[in-house]
């Protein structure tokens, strides 16, 4: 079954990164390509179905747990990861707090390939 997946980074060098890895290991997924938290949100709508989110934490406007604060209260997304190079407790509390999968930068295979499986 072909999944869709979100990956909202405003970093261009990520997020195709992530694509690449994404292609190797679930080749029929949809990717949804967002460079910042309001480019994800005029491309989803309540009908929107995601089946993964991997989310940027620090990007220009909203960062990566205002946005999932806002897509909670517009679909489902069962499996969701922030990701970031910043490793604070703080940060790193309140995503564990909300659901949400901590995944360190930087981008790499072992780091996405067992979460999107």
């Amino acid at each position: 079954m072909s999944k869709t997946i979100l990956v909202v980074d405003d970093s261009i060098v990520s997020r195709m990164m992530i694509k690449e890895i994404i292609k190797d290991h679930q080749p029929s997924a949809n990717v949804i390509e967002a460079s910042s938290s309001n480019h994800a949100l005029e491309q989803l709508t309540h009908k929107s179905q995601v089946d993964i989110a991997l989310v940027d934490y620090n990007m220009p406007g909203m960062n990566g747990l205002e946005l999932f604060h806002e897509l909670d209260g517009m679909l489902i997304i069962p499996k969701r990861a922030l990701l970031t190079a910043n490793i604070q407790d703080d940060i790193k509390n309140r995503t564990l707090a909300a659901g949400i999968e901590f995944l360190n930068k930087p981008i790499t295979e072992d780091v996405i390939a067992p979460f999107i499986k």
